[in-house]
């Protein structure tokens, strides 16, 4: 760097040309006027016609050389200029562009600045024909924004572009394969090798008229273009290729008016314009010029906060709190955007470099609104502060996903299936499409990554730490009234939920009392929601309830308590550890999940589900001598391990990740099984086989299980040797026969194919692609047609859109045009075998009601047969009895479709008289179901859990038509507790 302040670089300007006389002369002139004192400057000619070879004559004396030879082309003349060149700084200057006054002077200083730059890249201005200014080429700061270049916005102007010699004879001269993009590929080589700096200021013109290469260039141009973009972006389409592209294309419909009807130029705009829009997440304006440079200290960062409510979250709002309020503190140049519902935000985190932006309060009106802003912002990143059923329409992979633990796996039985199934649900999207995952410890990071539907590569601890509110000491009236009544008090600050262990935690207290001190008491804070149900049969003892309370006063209870009893079932780190050992509190708690991670040897550990355990280190903390003391040492220690710092430089490297993430990576194509259960299908079963075997995605096995045929199955099947496995033995039925299948399957991808029925060509291949393009699916159904026994088709099977209830209303889906994954299947179990007809239709509502993503394709997928053996024809009395069953078990209630059905088959199929009688009176079976279906209603209102379903149920279809009416149930839930009570 000394050196460089010291020295005047030499440069060196190489001057291509091919007729160009005209110009000739500014551009010789603009070299000559910057009064260089050391400069070399080489005009190569490709043996022009007009008058060029007069004027280089002229202004021989001002030129180093030059040559007049044919070449191939401007690439192939800039790199002869370029072989000759001895400059510390070197460039080419076409012939009809040229230099402003003072250029080299600014290229100089930058030069001194930044001597080891790849090369030096300023600003310009735009000129006509005759050299007069059009326009400045930037009217923002230069800066240099690598993706961008990369996603093929060449937003570097040429003339003002200098390089530096020893990165160049590295990376090799221009590409003379190339005729339009030859500098915008040197530029993406160079700054491989170095960093670019830039120049803010205006150094050279570019003259825009009609002879010129780039605007000559037309869809050839536009092609080059594209292959560069896709060759160093891996994209086959990036924003930039497709805004030349529909450049060309409006400039072409523009000059040929009559060639298009006008809709199609205005769909062509503003299709443009729309690309313009999106491509500001590069961090560029809607002209393609940087708004920012791209750097570890740069990036704008949205972060979604519409799933945190203060006290109702529980810990994972302090901690993230916590985490965001140090990233903001140690990255001051970063951008951080939060996304809230109306009102007051649930976090406080204050900066310069942070703002707060209030969005809808539906759900999905504000991750389109979101969505909007954060185009609209160039936002790199997303931080998720929790999974949610909605999202952004953001690319997933630059979405991070805070996940604290995954207790709903462990312990389902405390949640209600309607709200177990939507956290299944959220979960799955961001486990399986998160471009990022935190969590708080070893043991969740451990069972994130076990988890069968997680498909994210980035799984990274961000674990807690004191929260800012708890660091200072309490003054000395915060202690509770309430709480003087007792001499000393065990704490327990949690919600009310199941897995506190809340009931075990008074029991235990209710065996230790007898050896307690008197007055001891149990202080409670938290919601208080849920307190009568748990505190049944033991309202007797000392227990006190708080509810929420102040900051000073958490500290004042976490100061005086004997000790914190925190006996939880299910942890993914448990903060109150450490606010209690910031005031050398003892700690008595669970010895399950990260609670002995968090906790070490500072705490006293037990098994939650053992209340004497749990009472004898309650009577130990009151009673051993020395250890209060030995715990408390221990604590400061174990506090001093956790800190804000460490988690928030582990969420910004993510976010770093996130942003210059492009590809998802590529899966290895999964094994699919097919299992088909057949029983005297001979005259069928070869159709079925072959349908699977002559797909064209061949990485299948097929199963036959068949049930001891007397037909000649058995000898087909033998026909095909080892193309398919095979078994023929008694069974108990169908349903029987697939599980038995199913168990000898490997596929990653299963479905069963009964004998009769058929797979469409390339069925399997799109149900592959279909599960690769949508990895939180757990189920596909595509359409399908029916056909009869001679495999002609006699109508269409009447598939939709899935919902749940649409799949309570009839079966939408079609069976033999259904494929799920394994670990769908290994969650939901087997098929029921109990059930003779509807053994399907079970299946699909129980992965739905148990938190199944189901998709529907408008691909069809297969055929089914309908023949007079048909079970569905031939049983509809069962199915209807099976489908109530099964109607009520997982959905609560029974469509009004299937009274109507049931009733239309009572009177009308299955007597003789019932298809004349339904002639003479159409329609009358609809009384009988109406009042059936009214009984169904009356039961509903007197049964919680079915009231639940249906209450899911039907807020759903509200949800999806009506968000204002939609929006005023959300906010009465939250606010009322009864509501949530009675319908979940």
């Amino acid at each position: 760097m000394m050196l460089a302040n010291r020295l005047t670089p030499k440069i060196s300007i190489v001057t291509p040309s091919l007729n160009q006389g005209r110009f000739l002369q500014d551009c010789l002139d603009s070299v000559a006027a910057q009064n260089w004192p050391d400069i070399e400057h080489f005009v190569i000619d490709g043996r022009s016609s007009d008058d060029t070879l007069d004027i280089l004559e002229r202004n021989r004396s001002r030129l180093t050389d030059y040559v007049s030879e044919p070449d191939k082309g401007a690439a192939d003349a800039i790199n002869k200029g370029l072989a000759r060149c001895t400059g510390d700084i070197v460039a080419w200057l076409n012939a009809d562009d040229f230099y402003l006054p003072g250029a080299f002077e600014k290229l100089a200083e930058a030069w001194r600045e930044n001597p080891d730059a790849a090369f030096w890249f300023g600003n310009g201005v735009r000129v006509d024909e005759a050299g007069k200014i059009k326009s400045t080429f930037n009217a923002r700061n230069v800066v240099y924004n690598h993706r961008a270049l990369v996603e093929g916005l060449d937003y570097i102007l040429q003339p003002s572009t200098f390089m530096n010699p020893n990165v160049l004879r590295k990376v090799g001269l221009l590409n003379t394969d190339l005729r339009w993009s030859f500098d915008w590929d040197l530029w993406l080589r160079l700054a491989k090798e170095a960093s670019p700096a830039t120049i803010d200021a205006q150094l050279s013109a570019t003259r825009e008229w009609e002879a010129t290469l780039t605007a000559s260039g037309g869809f050839r141009r536009t092609e080059e273009l594209r292959l560069m973009a896709e060759r160093y972006s891996g994209k086959p389409m990036t924003h930039g290729a497709l805004c030349y592209w529909l450049d060309t294309m409006t400039g072409l419909m523009r000059n040929n008016p009559g060639a298009f009807h006008n809709k199609t130029f205005k769909a062509a705009r503003q299709l443009w314009s729309a690309v313009q829009s999106d491509m500001q997440r590069l961090g560029v304006d809607a002209s393609g010029m940087p708004i920012r440079a791209e750097g570890a200290f740069d990036l704008v960062v949205g972060i979604d906060l519409y799933p945190l409510t203060p006290g109702a979250s529980g810990g994972i709002v302090p901690w993230v709190q916590g985490v965001l309020r140090e990233m903001v503190r140690l990255y001051p140049s970063d951008r951080f955007i939060m996304f809230h519902r109306p009102g007051k935000a649930p976090l406080k985190v204050a900066g310069d470099n942070v703002e707060y932006v209030a969005l809808n309060e539906h759900p999905q009106r504000f991750y389109e609104e979101m969505t909007r802003r954060c185009e609209d912002a160039g936002v790199d990143a997303v931080i998720r502060s929790y999974p949610q059923e909605n999202h952004p329409d953001l690319p997933f992979e630059q979405q991070i996903f805070v996940i604290p633990d995954l207790q709903h796996e462990f312990f389902p039985e405390f949640f209600t299936s309607p709200v177990l199934a939507a956290r299944r649900r959220a979960f799955a999207y961001a486990l399986s499409k998160g471009g990022a995952i935190a969590t708080m410890t070893e043991h969740s990071r451990s069972t994130v990554i076990n988890n069968p539907w997680t498909l994210s590569q980035d799984v990274f601890l961000m674990p807690a730490a004191l929260p800012e509110e708890l660091r200072d000491d309490p003054a000395g009236g915060a202690l509770p009234e309430k709480v003087k009544t007792f001499d000393r008090f065990f704490y327990m600050p949690a919600n009310l939920w199941p897995h506190k262990n809340h009931r075990r935690l008074f029991d235990a207290f209710r065996r230790a009392l007898p050896h307690l001190p008197a007055k001891t008491g149990l202080v409670l804070t938290g919601s208080p929601e849920g307190l009568e149900d748990a505190i049944k049969g033991y309202e007797d003892l000392p227990i006190l309830h708080l509810g929420f309370v102040p900051h000073d006063q958490v500290a004042a209870l976490f100061r005086d308590t004997v000790a914190l009893v925190y006996f939880s079932l299910f942890e993914g780190f448990g903060i109150p550890l450490l606010e209690a050992f910031r005031y050398g509190t003892p700690v008595l708690c669970s010895n399950v999940a990260s609670l002995p991670e968090v906790g070490g040897d500072a705490v006293l550990a037990c098994d939650p589900t053992d209340a004497d355990a749990m009472a004898d280190l309650m009577r130990r903390i009151v009673s051993e001598p020395g250890l209060r003391e030995d715990l408390s040492a221990k604590a400061v220690e174990r506090l001093a391990a956790y800190n804000w710092t460490n988690p928030a430089h582990e969420l910004h490297a993510a976010l770093k990740r996130r942003a210059s993430s492009i590809n998802t990576p590529t899966r290895k194509p999964p094994l699919v099984s097919i299992v088909m259960p057949t029983r005297n299908h001979a005259h069928f079963i070869r159709d079925s086989i072959d349908s699977v075997l002559n797909q064209s995605y061949q990485n299948v096995e097929l199963i036959v299980m068949d049930g001891a045929s007397t037909d000649e199955t058995v000898d087909i099947l033998k026909s095909y040797g080892d193309k398919i496995r095979w078994i023929s033995e008694r069974d108990n039925g169908q349903a029987d026969a697939i599980n038995k299948g199913m168990v000898l399957a490997k596929g990653e991808v299963l479905a069963y194919l009964n004998s009769d029925d058929v797979f469409l060509p390339r069925a399997l291949e799109r149900v592959v692609k279909y599960f690769a393009e949508y990895p939180e699916c757990d189920l596909v159904y595509g359409n399908a047609d029916y056909i009869d026994k001679d495999g002609n088709i006699t109508g269409v099977y009447t598939t939709a859109e899935f919902s749940f209830d649409r799949l309570m209303h009839d079966c939408c889906i079609c069976q033999p045009a259904a494929f799920w994954r394994r670990r769908i299947a290994e969650r939901t179990g087997p098929f029921n075998a109990e059930l003779q007809t509807a053994m399907d239709y079970e299946y699909w509502l129980r992965i739905a009601s148990s938190g199944g993503i189901i998709h529907h394709t408008a691909e069809k997928l297969a055929q089914s047969r309908l023949h007079e053996d048909a079970k569905t024809l031939a049983m509809r009395g069962k199915i209807f009895e099976e489908v109530f069953k099964i109607c009520q078990q997982h959905g609560g209630y029974v469509s009004f479709n299937y009274y109507q059905g049931l009733w239309h088959y009572r009177l009308c199929e299955s007597w003789a008289g019932g298809t004349k009688l339904a002639q003479i009176v159409p329609g009358f079976y609809g009384l009988p179901a109406l009042a059936h279906f009214s009984v169904q209603l009356w039961r509903l209102g007197r049964n919680r859990q079915s009231r639940q379903y249906v209450a899911r149920t039907a807020f759903s279809i509200v949800d999806r038509r009506a968000h204002l009416l939609s929006t005023a149930i959300r906010k009465a839930r939250r606010y009322s507790s009864r509501l949530r009570r009675s319908f979940g």
